[in-house]
């Protein structure tokens, strides 16, 4: 009975990770090819994790799933010599060496408007279904080892606070990474219908987050500065993101307040210099002529924002869902 239990236990991780590695790979399959050789290298790790040619054990495609995914955040954040370190192991156990053609390069990509009109046909198939929260606790299960239990996130910026993200946002968002028009490497293995399901998957999971308790207790900038952030926050970003940062729901305006710092700065930057192709255009016109000290100045602003009392989670809140 034992053995047979360990054995269902294997052939489940075994297929979560095929199913969590074929998922990067048709996502990158849908895109450009990558100019990043750490992204090529990438591309490579996780076309060996999904076919595994040199017959590894599951313990050490899932010790390499991890540092592959711990390599993606460290080079989010600019880390590149740390994200390369964490490769070696996988290249190593994989066989990985010397170039090889990318899985992007060998695919046809789709033109944008095709990607972009998938992720449009998502989003309002799943914003027709009812939200069944049950499944959407056990989906959100996987979400949970990066965006915490209570879907807090990191204080480091490297996975954002999502409790009680409006549904359209996340549904917009999910499809988006789904269909390849917004790259996001580490959470691309998740979120696809191979790992995540079809888009009553997406419907139940956004459902869920908007349930979730929003901690207050994130992480913010200095604090040196905030009467000019005030001030370009009133006269730049409320008209969209609302006066406390509430965002709104009916146009899949996310909601900022009590986001962390390091994060709001990352995804700035990003939708700044371009690289996040899903931002919304009036707000990467509106935000190109920011100087370092005014987007530091409204970001760190922004980041003290609060939702109301009602949507604040309890001092000491954990989620209930994973006691069980």
């Amino acid at each position: 009975m034992g053995r047979t239990r360990t054995q269902r236990r294997w052939r489940f991780r075994a297929a979560r990770i095929a199913a969590a590695t074929a998922a990067a790979l048709l996502l990158l399959a849908s895109q450009p090819v990558l100019a990043s050789e750490f992204e090529q290298t990438l591309q490579r790790i996780d076309h060996a994790l999904k076919e595994n040619p040199t017959g590894i054990p599951w313990e050490a495609r899932e010790s390499c799933l991890a540092r592959r995914n711990a390599a993606v955040r460290l080079y989010e954040l600019g880390q590149l010599a740390r994200a390369e370190r964490r490769l070696e192991f996988c290249k190593d156990v994989l066989g990985i060496s010397g170039a090889q053609p990318t899985v992007a390069a060998k695919a046809a990509a789709p033109s944008m408007e095709e990607i972009q009109a998938r992720a449009a046909r998502e989003v309002e198939q799943a914003l027709a279904l009812t939200p069944d929260l049950e499944h959407g606790l056990e989906v959100y299960r996987e979400c949970a080892l990066c965006h915490m239990p209570e879907g807090w996130g990191l204080s480091n910026g490297s996975v954002p606070q999502i409790a009680g993200q409006h549904r359209k946002v996340v549904i917009k968002q999910l499809a988006d990474i789904r269909a390849g028009n917004r790259d996001n490497f580490l959470m691309a293995p998740y979120s696809s219908v191979e790992s995540m399901g079809g888009v009553q998957s997406v419907a139940d999971v956004a459902g869920y987050i908007d349930t979730l308790e929003i901690s207050v207790g994130t992480s913010k900038g200095a604090g040196d500065d905030l009467e000019l952030g005030q001030r370009i926050y009133r006269e730049k970003c409320a008209q969209c993101h609302g006066a406390t940062g509430e965002g709104d729901d009916d146009r899949a305006m996310p909601r900022i307040q009590s986001q962390h710092y390091d994060y709001l700065v990352r995804q700035f930057e990003s939708i700044r210099d371009g690289k996040r192709r899903n931002a919304d255009p009036e707000m990467l016109a509106q935000i190109q002529g920011f100087d370092a000290r005014q987007m530091r100045a409204v970001l760190d602003y922004v980041s003290r924002l609060e939702p109301p009392a009602e949507l604040q989670a309890p001092p000491g809140w954990h989620n209930p869902d994973f006691a069980r």
